[in-house]
């Protein structure tokens, strides 16, 4: 596999406070893996994934230490323009997103297509599909404005999409959308990962985490905690010092194992527990 992102020893410290947000982070991301990023609120997670797509330090000033290099780029030595071509973000707040310099939700979406250059029948082409796959194909004459927390949601996601990144970055992006909401955008982001773009998701849903994640950064604080695959973080019954509390199937897991249950490993899957819990009520 090929590397795509490395976090080399990064620290991070915001020019108007004294204690580093993040501090000595060290991670490799391969190509068209889906990794992610938990940890309890003000642990850290946002500054990191502003550092990944080079806001930090140049958006977000302050002292950095470290180096983050995107397919082979340091973002210490690239500018975040250069940087959009090749790794997407979507912000945790999506009115942070939007443009709102344009009068349609079509050219919102196609916003970031026309600095770059694209032609007008590719852009139509992209829209249409993006808009398709976040489900606003219904708002595309609507004025972004006018649209709902959710629809506003929906729309940047798809603005980030449209620019066909290699890497895509999430930064808790579900957070003005309903729960079946929330999945069908994971959906459309399992199948990106699918057709082969890395993700980097920073999230809170540690069901979605254990079902997406080929491996997991747990941060505390501001620092690393943990590096693993999802069996190996959430089987560790330390990580709920981290303020971390595993998917119900684990807990249900380990309780049926404690119980003399069941011997299985119930750690990898959803499925494998119910299994487990089928035979422990036969018994």
């Amino acid at each position: 596999m090929n590397k795509q992102l490395e976090v080399s020893n990064l620290s991070f410290r915001y020019s108007d406070t004294k204690q580093k947000a993040i501090a000595d982070i060290n991670f490799t991301v391969d190509e068209g893996e889906f990794f992610c990023i938990i940890g309890q609120n003000e642990s850290g997670k946002s500054t990191l994934c502003s550092a990944l797509v080079g806001l930090v330090p140049f958006y977000f000033t302050g002292k950095m230490k470290g180096d983050v290099v995107v397919l082979g780029e340091n973002t210490r030595k690239s500018s975040v323009a250069t940087l959009a071509s090749k790794i997407g973000f979507v912000f945790q707040n999506p009115f942070n997103q939007l443009s709102y310099t344009t009068v349609s939700v079509a050219e919102e979406l196609a916003y970031g297509l026309g600095n770059l250059g694209i032609e007008r029948e590719e852009m139509h082409r992209r829209v249409e599909r993006i808009a398709g796959l976040m489900r606003v194909d219904h708002l595309l004459n609507k004025s972004p404005l006018e649209l709902s927390g959710g629809q506003v949601q929906r729309v940047a996601i798809g603005s980030a999409f449209i620019m066909q990144p290699k890497i895509l970055v999430l930064d808790e992006c579900t957070t003005q959308l309903d729960p079946l909401g929330s999945e069908e955008v994971f959906d459309v982001v399992k199948a990106l990962n699918g057709e082969g773009i890395t993700v980097i998701m920073a999230d809170h849903d540690m069901e979605r985490v254990a079902r997406c994640a080929d491996h997991i950064l747990v941060l505390d604080g501001g620092k690393q905690v943990a590096v693993g695959t999802p069996a190996e973080i959430f089987s560790d019954p330390s990580i709920r010092q981290h303020s971390i509390e595993p998917p119900d199937f684990v807990t249900i897991g380990r309780r049926l194992r404690e119980e003399g249950l069941y011997s299985g490993d119930i750690t990898l899957t959803e499925e494998a527990a119910i299994t487990a819990a089928k035979g422990a009520l036969v018994r």
